[in-house]
């Protein structure tokens, strides 16, 4: 598999056919995707008429900058005239009336939408083993999980089916799968990139990212689909941002101030991940990086933080999904309310209950302001010292989780996704990037984090990282 940008320059000087290498995308998905289960559903024909379609056009000056590209899509993003089950039993028949912003600004683009990718239910889990429909299996050992919740989108692109996915990100969503498996996974600053047509599960902590092989591959696609759009209340009104320009700007990590907080001496890491961020430390200190440590004692509270909050949301959310409008309906309710207790209760999966529980109890009268209102306080102190801490620093550097990938069965510890999670709290931007293997073949992986907006510099500094880890992102696992 090659990077997008080589793709998209062969594809258009008439080295490549956009129909040939979407014809490999799919034997290779037909070879190996029994084992790893990354789809949930195909556009084979559709697809393949597509790329046919832009080979013949290809001299046309009216092209978009994806034209012929294959991305797959997660399975809560909507499509029009697609099925987006979110990987639940509740909308295993719902079709998407209208599709997401992200899927029109890559229909323009000219990108080739070869299928739907598997998730935890509702984006609720890390581990993509909710998922009502199946599980995904990390490339690198089927045994292991991919981490998740966009477990199938990770999965897709690290083992070679296709070179783009677009996932969800709320507490670490597309980051930590990314890590797990060896690739980059993007979540952008909050407001950037629209979250119109993008299932809920958190509305103040979902972002919609990007997995690719590659830094420059990510930010490429997130020049496509960010932007502003009068239709999400929370995307900013900002200009058009390429940011694959200055990506190789070489002065950027040189002058970069680099915090280290000194909370991970607080938490477990697994020694082979420990190990891997000391030696990328190094690296940045030799070539005169300049590493600091910094100090953000609310760190500790990011897992409750997030539990509660985001179960509060989810609670909220899921409340419109009471089988009259859409979805699954029982067929058999004595009443109205027996109606919507059966088509919840036969439907959702025990994860996405147990969350709605809490979310409800957190949302009483009688824990309103013990619960929810104390941890909204909170949250605030939580953003007020990373944004001191930014008066210190450019950027905060950290391993992207604190543990290897579990097998299937396994609990990942509530801290394992730390330092990515506080990114979704702050609504900041973070980029998870490929460093090293274990000895026993399974890939790390590193995070960097910017203040809002600061997305562009992110993406130069984590593609000079990206050059200095010596990572070679032409490897593939054998599946």
């Amino acid at each position: 598999m090659i990077t997008v940008k080589d793709l998209i320059a062969k594809i258009y000087s008439g080295e490549m056919k956009s129909a040939d290498f979407v014809k490999e995308c799919f034997d290779r998905i037909k070879k190996i995707d029994s084992k790893v289960k990354a789809f949930l559903k195909l556009n084979e024909e559709n697809s393949l008429k597509q790329a046919e379609k832009f080979d013949k056009n290809i001299g046309c000056p009216q092209r978009g900058m994806l034209e012929g590209v294959p991305i797959a899509i997660k399975d809560n993003i909507m499509v029009k005239g697609e099925s987006m089950t979110s990987a639940s039993k509740y909308l295993e028949n719902y079709i998407s009336p209208y599709d997401a912003t992200v899927i029109e600004k890559l229909k323009v683009a000219g990108a080739i939408l070869i299928g739907r990718t598997n998730m935890d239910e509702f984006a609720m889990g890390g581990s993509t083993e909710t998922s009502f429909y199946q599980r995904t299996a990390n490339p690198w050992n089927i045994e292991y999980i991919p981490g998740g919740s966009s477990g199938g989108s990770a999965a897709a692109v690290s083992s070679g089916m296709v070179p783009l996915a677009l996932g969800s990100d709320t507490g670490g969503s597309i980051r930590q799968p990314a890590s797990f498996c060896g690739i980059v996974g993007y979540k952008p600053s909050y407001g950037l990139i629209s979250r119109y047509g993008a299932c809920a599960l958190a509305s103040s902590f979902d972002q919609i990212g990007i997995f690719s092989k590659t830094v420059a591959d990510s930010a490429l696609l997130a020049s496509v689909i960010s932007g502003s759009d009068y239709r999400d209340p929370v995307c900013q009104p900002k200009d058009h941002v390429d940011y694959t320009h200055d990506l190789d700007n070489n002065y950027t990590l040189k002058t970069a101030k680099i915090g280290i907080p000194k909370q991970l001496l607080d938490y477990e890491v697994d020694q082979e991940i420990t190990k891997c961020f000391r030696n990328s430390v190094n690296k940045l200190k030799s070539i005169c990086a300049d590493v600091v440590e910094i100090d953000i004692p609310a760190y500790k509270y990011v897992p409750a933080l997030y539990k509660t909050i985001m179960c509060a949301e989810v609670s909220a959310n899921i409340a419109t999904f009471d089988g009259v409008r859409y979805g699954y309906r029982c067929p058999n309710g004595k009443n109205l309310s027996d109606e919507y207790a059966k088509s919840r209760a036969e439907s959702l999966g025990y994860e996405v209950k147990k969350r709605i529980l809490f979310g409800t109890y957190v949302l009483g009268a009688k824990n309103y302001h013990r619960c929810y209102h104390q941890a909204q306080k909170v949250r605030t102190l939580l953003i007020n010292q990373i944004t001191n801490a930014y008066n210190g620093c450019n950027f905060i550097f950290s391993p992207a989780t604190l543990q290897m990938p579990v097998k299937f069965g396994d609990n990942l510890s509530e801290e394992c996704d730390i330092f990515l999670t506080a990114a979704n709290l702050v609504g900041l931007p973070g980029i998870s990037v490929p460093c090293s293997f274990t000895n026993s073949g399974m890939p790390i992986g590193v995070h960097f984090m910017g203040p809002r907006f600061s997305d562009e510099k992110m993406f130069q500094v984590a593609h000079a990282f990206e050059k200095i880890s010596n990572f070679d992102t032409h490897r593939y696992p054998q599946v």
